[in-house]
């Protein structure tokens, strides 16, 4: 199927699973150098009544020839007026975001709340610190090198595919400019969001320290939660049936308490990771 032209909607959000009368959505937002497709395989776990968005960022895949987003500034306000078609009832919108995509997520949110009046029902940040905190090292520089390094180090053997010969020309361009957007985005002053805020992340991930992962606390004025996960950045393909749990756990908590604050009605059941 062609691509949607570049300046609708359609091009940003993708639906990963569609449900006619849907008591919920979740958004995700992908890490640096990720894509819309990262989040296909969840709609076998997510519970019933769930509507899967993606954001698929420009410079990849089927809009790679459209120029990358190298600044935050630039990349959430168009995540935002994408996802307004996707707004056009009360359902309650969880927003989820790993590594660079928790920051894009935050900011959505603080968008969402600031400027049209919207509150999500909740945020889930993986594998990343806060934005207000510096960054645990110097980010890594933009030669080819310095890129693949990067990569192997936190996705390990997630990456590997991706910088084979024949895509790394293809994959390289979108990675250096998220890159580029998460060095020039932190550290950032602290902004709270009202927004409840689960955070999570792998024990095992040395670029993203737990004990700075859990400071997303003071992000919120809303409540937050945490879990940790056995595994190092990319926990989520380690120890995807835990992590499923979890994740189902946290959107039902959030909806819920949305749900009980607006009294709109009956929320999805949680399932068991791998079943619909």
């Amino acid at each position: 199927m062609p691509s949607d032209p570049p300046s609708t909607g359609a091009s940003w959000i993708r639906r990963n699973r569609r449900c006619r009368d849907a008591r919920l959505r979740l958004l995700c937002l992908p890490h640096a150098g990720g894509t819309a497709s990262f989040h296909n395989s969840w709609a076998s776990w997510l519970p019933d009544g769930t509507d899967l968005l993606s954001v698929q960022y420009p410079g990849r895949q089927d809009r790679i020839s459209e120029p990358c987003v190298s600044t935050m500034d630039d990349l959430a306000p168009r995540v935002v007026q994408a996802l307004q078609p996707h707004l056009d009832d009360d359902s309650p919108l969880v927003l989820f975001g790993h590594s660079m995509g928790a920051w894009v997520a935050f900011e959505v949110a603080r968008l969402l709340e600031m400027s049209w009046g919207r509150r999500p029902a909740g945020l889930i940040v993986s594998a990343q610190i806060p934005p207000h905190l510096p960054p645990e090292r110097e980010w890594p520089g933009e030669s080819d090198d310095e890129l693949i390094a990067e990569l192997r180090r936190a996705g390990g053997a997630y990456t590997d595919p991706m910088l084979q010969p024949g895509l790394r020309d293809l994959v390289l361009p979108s990675v250096r400019a998220d890159f580029r957007l998460v060095r020039d985005y932190s550290p950032q002053p602290l902004r709270r969001i009202s927004t409840p805020i689960t955070a999570l992340a792998g024990v095992d991930d040395a670029g993203v320290p737990w004990n700075r992962v859990a400071e997303w606390k003071d992000a919120t004025t809303g409540t937050f939660a945490s879990h940790t996960f056995p595994g190092g950045h990319f926990y989520l393909l380690e120890h995807e049936q835990e992590f499923a749990g979890e994740v189902n756990r946290a959107i039902h908590r959030m909806a819920g308490n949305s749900a009980r604050h607006s009294r709109t009605g009956q929320l999805p059941t949680v399932g068991q990771p791998g079943r619909q």
